[in-house]
């Protein structure tokens, strides 16, 4: 059930980025904020299945929350300093038409999400091979 009420609220989002995106006000300074807005409801939105996660695992005690948790958060960390990157404008902001090709603010975003993806592959690779080493206990399995 709660599988596809989370499908269903992602489809959703998508659905309103889409049209918000192509909406012929979105590039404009004036939607600037909402646009940061949707960026940030979308990532944090992620946020609620991982907590569910952790409570129908048991909690925080267990081998594999505090396995995997960590992975969450340090991705959620990487996000969160390329968002910062991404509003501040720095570094061009301490050093204007220094960094029109090299080294702007919007690579440095691209970099960090880049990077922050490879760590959230490589935690699926790690959740998956814990998983295979280690089969769902008995009280998860028959939920």
């Amino acid at each position: 059930y709660w599988r596809q009420v989370y499908l269903i609220t992602v489809l959703a989002m998508i659905l309103a980025v889409f049209f918000a995106q192509i909406h012929p006000h979105y590039l404009t300074q004036q939607w600037h904020r909402l646009r940061s807005i949707i960026l940030c409801s979308v990532s944090a939105y992620g946020v609620i299945p991982t907590i569910h996660w952790i409570w129908l695992n048991g909690g925080i005690g267990v081998p594999i929350v505090q396995a995997f948790a960590p992975r969450v958060v340090v991705m959620y960390l990487i996000a969160a300093v390329a968002f910062l990157f991404y509003i501040s404008k720095v570094p061009e902001r301490y050093f204007p038409g220094q960094l029109n090709y090299i080294g702007s603010s919007h690579q440095v975003w691209h970099i960090l999400v880049v990077l922050m993806l490879y760590w959230w592959h490589q935690s699926t690779v790690y959740i998956m091979q814990y998983r295979h080493s280690q089969p769902c206990p008995e009280h998860v399995a028959n939920t």
